[in-house]
């Protein structure tokens, strides 16, 4: 998953203010990053086993990749973390990494409140998971100022959650869920967070790259960031 527009050296953040600069010390500091690292492989293994391993074992091979959804966007959460502090900018794998975060840990969120809204409580289980969860969402905004990304970026990664989404809720099965009944739900809620990210990707990539009037009048240029 290494874009075209990987490079290597210091993490550098701009235009980010004190949510940058968290990133960027977050990165560069060792013991931070082997720990968010360590919890974020720990957790996905445990997904991968508990939550999502009957589901991987009875779909065809080509399809593995795309059955564990969260377990999957906290393990490339870890490894860019890995790869930003070792100074690989791999910022395809970083989009990945921060789409797939955000929109699952997100998703994952919505269903135990839906579920709540009808069983009235929240379990031992549902507070956990909506609380590592909404853990690997902040995981993903940390990870964003990070990364660099141009529109065929967003293209390929919005293709690929786009894909996921037809899988799980077109062809379906879809993900194990505490609250089938708000199946309607969740489906709008999936397709809508893959739509909302990758517009606002796509936005924040034009902005970044769009041509700007040098001082004193002279021709544009591309502001790269």
């Amino acid at each position: 998953m290494r874009g075209t527009n990987e490079t290597t050296g210091p993490v550098s953040v701009t235009g980010w203010g004190p949510w940058g600069r968290l990133s960027g010390w977050l990165v560069r500091t060792r013991w931070a990053v082997y720990t968010l690292v360590t919890i974020n492989l720990a957790m996905s293994l445990a997904g991968y086993i508990y939550w999502y391993g009957s589901d991987i074992l009875a779909a065809p091979l080509w399809k593995w990749p795309f059955v564990p959804d969260s377990p999957l966007s906290g393990t490339l959460v870890a490894l860019s973390l890995l790869a930003y502090h070792r100074g690989r900018h791999w910022h395809l794998l970083g989009l990945f990494a921060v789409t797939g975060a955000i929109k699952y840990g997100l998703w994952t969120d919505f269903i135990w409140f839906t579920n709540s809204l009808t069983s009235h409580t929240y379990t031992l289980e549902a507070w956990s998971l909506s609380l590592n969860h909404f853990a690997m969402a902040i995981e993903g905004l940390l990870l964003l100022p990070l990364i660099r990304f141009r529109g065929r970026d967003v293209l390929i990664v919005a293709a690929w959650y786009g894909f996921n989404d037809l899988l799980d809720y077109g062809v379906g099965p879809h993900p194990r869920v505490p609250n089938p009944w708000d199946f309607t739900a969740i489906t709008i809620f999936a397709v809508g967070s893959t739509a909302v990210l990758s517009l606002a990707w796509l936005l924040h990539a034009l902005a970044r790259n769009r041509p700007t009037k040098r001082r004193g009048g002279g021709p544009h240029h591309w502001a790269t960031g």
